[in-house]
């Protein structure tokens, strides 16, 4: 089994977040390919896209996906900031940590004012 670093990115209109976690796979991911992660909460529906994989000199393997749900580019995950919460939170309750926490949503609010 390989440790890998997952990196994956949650987001309504308002507010973004960035969800850490250590996760042992039999192999690495490639690019394109997706992954499904475990929660009791919301279950594991949404299927991630990797869109980066990252060997660093050290030995740790780092994959980063893309923002979930990112339909046509529109830089937010969930219509309902509720929602945005609720699968915060439970990743948080499934062991991902938010090196940052939960941030303004500035990549959406940027377009919004550009469109």
């Amino acid at each position: 089994m390989i440790e890998i670093e997952f990196n994956i990115y949650l987001a309504s209109k308002k507010e973004r977040a960035h969800l850490r976690k250590n996760i042992r796979l039999a192999a690495v991911p490639r690019v394109g390919e997706s992954v499904k992660f475990s929660n009791r909460v919301v279950g594991d529906y949404f299927s991630w896209t990797v869109n980066q994989v990252t060997y660093r000199e050290n030995g740790v393997i780092e994959v980063t996906t893309d923002l979930l749900d990112n339909i046509n580019c529109r830089m937010y995950s969930f219509e309902e900031h509720d929602e945005f919460l609720e699968y915060y939170h439970s990743y948080l309750n499934e062991g991902w940590i938010s090196p940052n926490g939960v941030k303004v949503n500035s990549q959406y609010l940027n377009r919004k004012k550009e469109a």
